[in-house]
């Protein structure tokens, strides 16, 4: 069974903004007194990391190909804005079954937080994205500001949560400062994104679209792609301190594929979820008449070149017989685009489009 990357955002990441939000709350016992936490405030903390958390059990009810699971199946109504209440009274239940006599209101909404906070907006806020706003729109929406995992928004709640843990004494202000740390490296990020955006758009100015997207392994480049007239889209990185610098530009505006090819629910859901697709429609040499579709987005590309994407393979009655996601290579092949070493050489789709090697 396939799963997106990361899950989203990793679940000790959702686990670890849990704790902390829980933290938010007063405790009935000062931190540090000689009396017992109360059962009010063990179970706000336990509610709020179960509610952080509970989203992402969907992944144990996804069925069907590796694409319409890592695409759609952990993406269901658990992770709906709507749902969150149902989500929050869950974790509230299971801590208050835990700890007898605890205050059903703190609770609740500690956990209500906790999934608004700590699990829907961290998804929303990576290029991966999510669906919010099912069951009213399936639509996936993604903010592009950090990677699925990025140890800068990790590391300071660990750090939060080990500091609690040895010194119980000033457990809140260890886990609160970890947080304020956290919110703060992701708020920085944001304004990174906006600044980058509007100079890419500077460079670009004929351009119909342009966005900027996380690049991995740095927090001093950003990656970009922007369409421009006639359907080519130019990729590049643009860094902090700089003028953008464009590494490739595709041909896509010949990359259509057929509407009986579309219409394969594997295939409409990977080009839903590609902003900036690279398609590419090859023909097996099964002598079957079987077909292999390549749905590559181009924001995830080091040097220009795509590294996360998806292959579907359709017998002559556009049956699937097999889908798998492809993450653009070994590690090897991934550290090697990474440093800019020598690509190797590209070849042309049946459609027209220029698409990476396999």
């Amino acid at each position: 069974m396939a799963v997106d990357p990361g899950h989203v955002m990793d679940n000790l990441t959702h686990g670890l903004l849990g704790l902390a939000l829980g933290a938010l709350r007063r405790p009935d016992t000062r931190p540090g007194a000689a009396g017992r936490a109360t059962p009010t405030d063990r179970a706000v903390l336990v509610a709020a990391v179960l509610a952080s958390e509970l989203p992402d059990l969907d992944t144990l009810l996804a069925r069907g190909d590796a694409v319409t699971v890592a695409l759609q199946a952990h993406r269901g109504l658990s992770h709906s804005l709507f749902f969150a209440p149902v989500v929050a009274l869950g974790a509230t239940l299971g801590a208050c079954a835990l700890f007898r006599g605890a205050r059903v209101r703190p609770v609740f909404l500690a956990s209500l937080v906790s999934v608004l906070f700590a699990h829907l907006l961290p998804d929303l806020w990576t290029g991966w994205g999510t669906r919010v706003l099912l069951p009213i729109s399936d639509a996936r929406l993604s903010l592009d500001w950090t990677m699925v995992v990025d140890p800068w928004v990790t590391l300071p709640l660990v750090v939060g949560a080990a500091v609690a843990w040895r010194r119980r004494a000033s457990w809140r202000r260890a886990l609160l400062v970890g947080l304020a740390c956290s919110a703060a490296y992701v708020g920085a990020r944001v304004t990174s994104w906006g600044v980058l955006t509007r100079r890419v758009e500077a460079a670009y100015p004929s351009a119909r679209a342009v966005r900027v997207f996380p690049l991995p392994f740095s927090v001093g480049s950003w990656r970009y792609v922007a369409t421009l007239p006639g359907g080519v889209l130019a990729a590049g990185e643009v860094p902090l301190a700089g003028a953008p610098r464009e590494a490739r530009r595709v041909d896509a505006s010949e990359a259509a594929l057929p509407e009986d090819v579309r219409a394969v629910p594997p295939v409409r859901e990977a080009l839903a979820w590609a902003r900036f697709p690279v398609v590419t429609l090859a023909s097996l040499d099964d002598g079957a008449g079987g077909r292999e579709v390549r749905i590559n987005d181009l924001r995830y590309h080091l040097r220009g070149e795509p590294t996360l994407g998806f292959v579907i393979r359709l017998d002559a009655a556009n049956q699937v017989t097999h889908a798998r996601m492809e993450r653009g290579g070994s590690a090897s092949e991934l550290l090697r685009r990474w440093r800019g070493e020598a690509a190797p050489p590209s070849r042309t789709n049946g459609a027209g489009a220029s698409a990476p090697a396999p």
